[in-house]
């Protein structure tokens, strides 16, 4: 076991009218898809993290909050994972997820007017998240997934009235 703590980390999971979900392929794991992700900087609200996080990797400023996660989820670096320098001090990430609604098209996102950290985006059934994503992430996602899948059918339900 380690002594390493974890990283602070927001996860955003972005939902359209259709209830299709922002992915992007990792620069760092092509063939892998991922949601938006984003360290919590020193005394920053995790709901202004998400916010910048998603300006920084997708261009998205107009996402609508819908709803969080209750709790913080954990996850461990896997040891063959070759991390940059500032998160080796780590044992892994502590994640919050936050889902937005956002209805632009996937040509709106900006993937490079910041560090690139997506080779690409694009729109993925919620349900197909888990096995897009890196084995290391997957039971987070499978954490989250139930909960946020019911709230996307709510809000659109809601939104058809």
């Amino acid at each position: 076991m380690t002594d390493k703590p974890y990283r602070k980390n927001v996860g955003m999971v972005v939902f359209n009218a259709k209830g299709d979900v922002i992915v992007g392929e990792r620069v760092h794991f092509p063939g892998s898809w991922q949601f938006p992700q984003g360290g919590i900087d020193e005394n920053e609200d995790y709901i202004d993290a998400a916010k910048r996080e998603l300006f920084e990797e997708l261009g998205i400023k107009d996402a609508i909050y819908v709803g969080e996660y209750p709790d913080w989820i954990p996850y461990d670096f896997p040891n063959n994972l070759h991390l940059n320098k500032s998160l080796q001090k780590y044992r892994g990430q502590m994640q919050r997820w936050i889902l937005y609604f956002w209805d632009g098209a996937i040509t709106d996102c900006d993937l490079e007017h910041h560090e690139i950290e997506f080779l690409s985006v694009r729109y993925m059934k919620l349900s197909e998240t888990i096995d897009a994503v890196v084995d290391f992430k997957k039971k987070v996602y499978e954490q989250f997934i139930p909960l946020f899948s019911q709230w996307i059918e709510n809000y659109i339900a809601e939104k058809q009235k």
